[in-house]
């Protein structure tokens, strides 16, 4: 099979290897759909630690080819999509039901070889049964969206709430969609990329703008100057992660969802935080919600599908990682079938 590996910090080869074997519990799909996000790039340019030789890609989906033993839920032929996020069960976070915290986690893309490849090895219980009207690319963009939901979940918008995000990126995107669908009575969002900005708008939020600047005036001026009751940072950038701090209301909540660079940091007044109770939220993985975002994209009530700008195969993957992706990207993925 053919493998895309990244061998050290921006570099990438192809090479041909053996299809993987199914171990006790693991079930091996053949990979129809591959997404790129924001943490592949980062792994790949060494600014978030990966160790070397690795075959990245966490956001994917396939078809099951081979079953290890004790594999009960699955049948060769099934369609499935991946929760990258293998955990142990037996550490301490685990054992306290916060298994997306765990001490030895072991991602595939990341710890284990992942989807950017022709076949992947999988456990079982990361596999999940797609319905036949998901397309492979939805069931490959599950990962992201149920990241989001728990950025939902840590939020804890009300009925009514007015919300700020920032950045409409793919994540960003679906983060305003699920805003919507808690209940927010208005959802600002800002990103200053022209395409991504007009895509945005077409998924319905109140506002869309082009600065953060932009977004703080508004969400003062929407709430008499206020603030937002939440803001949520969808960038990954420190300049946002604080600028999101001057948009959100006393009582409010403030959630940074965007991975920063880890040696990054941002200024804040323990005083402030303290005297407007201000409530400053991360929010990691997609504990225990793949399956409900499953069911919300085969119930229709989001759309993912519709972020998808660009399609490529494994020879065209180290250029896309590099940088932003081609012009006009919103979402990439990759289709090893395409060569």
């Amino acid at each position: 099979m053919r493998r895309a590996v990244s061998t050290s910090v921006g570099r990438l080869a192809v090479e041909e290897t053996p299809v993987p074997a199914a171990g006790s519990g693991e079930v091996v799909i053949g990979v129809e759909a591959c997404g790129i996000c924001g943490t592949d790039r980062s792994l790949f340019a060494g600014d978030t630690p990966l160790v070397f030789p690795a075959v990245q890609g966490h956001e994917f989906s396939g078809t099951v080819v081979d079953l290890g033993a004790d594999v009960r839920s699955l049948k060769v032929g099934d369609r499935v999509a991946v929760d990258p996020n293998v955990v142990c069960l037996t550490c301490a976070a685990c054992r306290r039901g916060q298994s997306h915290l765990c001490v030895n986690l072991s991602p595939l893309g990341i710890s284990r070889p992942g989807g950017f490849a022709e076949f992947a090895a999988v456990p079982e219980r990361n596999a999940y049964a797609m319905p036949p009207q998901m397309s492979f690319e939805e069931g490959a963009l599950l990962e992201p969206l149920a990241c989001c939901i728990r950025g939902i979940q840590m939020a804890g918008i009300q009925l009514g709430d007015t919300v700020g995000i920032l950045g409409a990126g793919p994540v960003g995107s679906l983060l305003m969609q699920l805003a919507s669908l808690q209940g927010a009575a208005r959802v600002y969002v800002s990103e200053p990329d022209a395409n991504r900005r007009k895509r945005a708008k077409e998924r319905g939020p109140d506002l869309t703008v082009e600065t953060t600047a932009e977004l703080t005036e508004s969400l003062h001026e929407v709430t008499g100057g206020m603030g937002a009751d939440v803001v949520i940072d969808a960038t990954g950038r420190t300049t946002a992660a604080e600028a999101a701090l001057s948009m959100v209301r006393r009582g409010g909540t403030v959630v940074w969802f965007g991975c920063c660079p880890e040696r990054e940091q941002v200024s804040v007044s323990p005083y402030w935080v303290n005297d407007a109770e201000i409530s400053i939220r991360g929010s990691f993985n997609n504990p225990h919600v793949h399956s409900r975002a499953l069911a919300l994209v085969a119930a229709g009530k989001v759309d993912i599908a519709g972020l998808v700008t660009h399609r490529l195969g494994l020879a065209d993957l180290a250029d896309a990682l590099g940088s932003a992706g081609p012009a006009g990207a919103v979402k990439v993925v990759v289709c090893p079938s395409l060569g």
